[in-house]
């Protein structure tokens, strides 16, 4: 069994197809924004809060490691519900937006709610 489709046919075809799929393709996977996040400022003001607080080293070192991971945690979880891809503020001059505030809180309330 053969099938005859003439060569405009073809062409037309190829021509409709790809422009559809590129189009398609932007509207369910929108290219990801950009916004900034004090990485630096974060660890340092978290540094400072337990340098207050004159805990033991080993006490120190776990509180480290779950700020570390609650952080990573959040900034992962606000990037790919957001589409959004995080710079730290060094590699941004402006026109971006910050959301280093609201990200805080939510790192400051993960680690809230572990326990002591």
């Amino acid at each position: 069994m053969t099938i005859n489709v003439s060569l405009p046919t073809l062409v037309l075809s190829v021509a409709l197809s790809i422009p559809t799929t590129l189009i398609i393709n932007h509207l369910v996977n929108p290219p990801p924004r950009f916004a900034v996040f004090d990485l630096k400022g974060t660890v340092q003001a978290y540094s400072k809060d337990l340098a207050e607080q004159g805990l033991d080293e080993g006490t120190l070192t776990v509180k480290t490691r779950q700020f570390s991971v609650m952080l990573d945690a959040v900034l992962t979880r606000y990037s790919h519900q957001n589409n959004v891809t995080l710079l730290v503020e060094p590699a941004v001059i402006k026109g971006m937006p910050n959301v280093t505030q609201s990200l805080q809180k939510e790192v400051s309330r993960a680690i809230a709610r572990l326990p002591s």
